[in-house]
């Protein structure tokens, strides 16, 4: 778990620092292969499941520690924007 809470805030912080993801009109988009192509430094599988594992389930639309983003397609996550205002509001103090 400590792993997964390490790459959630580092994963955070890159999409809110822009460098991760793209933002359209529904929020940020990150995929699956730009998640890898930024992580490099995961050499475990860990790596290809950390974004289905993150996944918020259908049918709910709120954010927890653990569940933080949406599945919008095969390899295509939206971010939850709750998870982003927490993060932001982290960077800040």
């Amino acid at each position: 778990m400590t792993e997964h809470r390490q790459l959630k805030q580092r994963f955070l912080a890159a999409v809110a620092r822009g460098e991760l993801g793209r933002v359209d009109d529904r929020g940020t988009v990150v995929t699956l292969k730009e998640f890898k192509a930024y992580f490099t430094d995961i050499t475990t599988d860990y790596v290809n499941s950390f974004l289905p594992a993150s996944t918020i389930e259908v049918g709910q639309s709120s954010c927890s520690h653990t569940r933080f983003v949406f599945r919008l397609s095969k390899g295509v996550y939206l971010v939850h924007a709750d998870a982003l205002l927490k993060e932001n509001a982290n960077e800040r103090k």
